[in-house]
């Protein structure tokens, strides 16, 4: 008699099991060369496809052999002739500048640019007021911080308790609030 699992060992080694037959199935090759580091592409080198040539040629090859085969003299010459004149204009045989490809034509648009002001604007920005200045505030709160003080100094004055010196940091001090725009500043 075979022994029964309990469902909940077979629902937790089955994907273990899984895993590890998974793992042994593997190609041995698969390894990661660097870890931690973001793989890159192999190099792209300058290749051109030639159907049916089977071979890869750079594109500085490719440029070799077509000035090879302009220069005069050469054996390509003939062909060259016969590929250019099913493209030649029939006013172009005329003349006998069959060997000639036609002109290039320049790129770019035949039309002249269009006006500035017709082309559509960007958006131009909403003017932003400034914040608020903390002047005000900070003025307030000078104020606020010295005006005990001085109301103790004028009473102290005003008993006849102050001297010289105490008398001019109350010029001072009522001065500044003043300035900071205390209206009961004398």
């Amino acid at each position: 008699m075979t022994p029964h699992l309990p469902p909940l060992v077979v629902r937790r080694l089955l994907p273990l099991a899984f895993l590890l037959a998974a793992g042994a199935c593997a190609p041995s090759e698969l390894r990661d060369d660097a870890p931690g580091r973001a793989q890159a592409f192999p190099p792209v080198y300058n290749q051109t496809f030639v159907p049916g040539g089977g071979e890869r040629r750079t594109w500085s090859q490719i440029q070799a052999e077509q000035s090879r085969d302009s220069s005069p003299g050469t054996a390509a010459r003939p062909r060259q002739a016969e590929e250019a004149q099913p493209r030649a204009n029939p006013r172009d045989t005329n003349s006998g500048n069959a060997d000639r490809p036609p002109p290039k034509r320049p790129r770019g648009s035949s039309s002249p640019p269009p006006d500035p002001a017709a082309l559509p604007q960007p958006p131009r920005p909403i003017p932003v007021p400034p914040p608020p200045s903390s002047q005000s505030a900070t003025d307030a709160f000078k104020r606020d911080l010295i005006r005990p003080e001085v109301d103790r100094m004028r009473t102290d004055d005003a008993m006849g308790r102050l001297d010289p010196l105490g008398q001019r940091d109350l010029m001072k001090r009522e001065n500044d609030l003043r300035q900071w725009g205390d209206p009961l500043a004398r």
